[in-house]
């Protein structure tokens, strides 16, 4: 499945096209939207039944076990593509087109994922799509050519199982933002504290950690690791 045709919706890798051979440009959308999906797939199954949950936190976990260095090779893959991006489509800063870039894939894969879920039986299709990411059929090595690609950015940037290194980082528009700015805001407003003011407290991309205050005063802490953010 394409959700999104090109990555991200903005044009930001131009026309989708592979950027030679390598089809580096391809590989960092597909991979960026398949944990995206999965994501949004966690979300909405959790509050199913207990076992859609367990089904779909054993499936993120196993899922990021064997994906999360190509992964991160995407997310490198994807950073070093905005800075060459210099048109007058972009933002002030880098790291705010980042957010919003991210924010719109997890709201359309959101809205795709519950369009999935308008069934009667919504339990048996959470299974059904944990399983299919549990068992490896949606494994970032699945396509050849996406996977070399992804094993080749991983190389470049030198990735292993910690974050990015700080210098491939953008700078930050202020201490009050991130780049998992608006997934924090998501959940803050799914735990009943919409319209949070929130204050960047902890930047070590990909791990951000955020304080709120909500509208009746309480305090809450999101915590985030590469924009999947939960409240604590």
């Amino acid at each position: 499945m394409r959700m999104l045709g090109c990555l991200l919706t903005v044009g930001l890798l131009a026309g989708c096209a592979s950027s030679g051979a390598d089809y580096r440009n391809e590989a960092v959308a597909h991979a960026l939207e398949t944990e995206a999906e999965l994501r949004a797939w966690v979300q909405a199954c959790e509050p199913v039944s207990g076992e859609a949950m367990d089904a779909a936190r054993s499936a993120d976990r196993s899922w990021w076990q064997r994906n999360g260095q190509l992964l991160r090779a995407a997310d490198y893959g994807f950073i070093q593509e905005l800075d060459n991006f210099t048109d007058e489509r972009r933002d002030d800063s880098v790291a705010l087109f980042t957010m919003r870039a991210g924010y719109a894939l997890s709201a359309q894969m959101q809205s795709y994922v519950a369009d999935q879920l308008d069934v009667r039986n919504p339990e048996r299709v959470c299974l059904r799509q944990m399983a299919d990411f549990e068992s490896g059929e949606r494994d970032l090595n699945q396509n050849a050519d996406y996977y070399r690609a992804l094993v080749a950015l991983s190389n470049e940037g030198d990735i292993d199982e910690t974050p990015l290194r700080a210098s491939r980082q953008p700078e930050r528009p202020s201490d009050r933002y991130g780049r998992s700015y608006y997934e924090a805001q998501s959940a803050l407003a799914r735990d009943s504290c919409p319209d949070a003011e929130l204050q960047l407290i902890n930047s070590a991309w990909p791990r951000e950690v955020y304080e709120a205050q909500c509208q009746n005063q309480r305090y809450a802490l999101v915590s985030c690791e590469w924009g999947n953010c939960q409240v604590r």
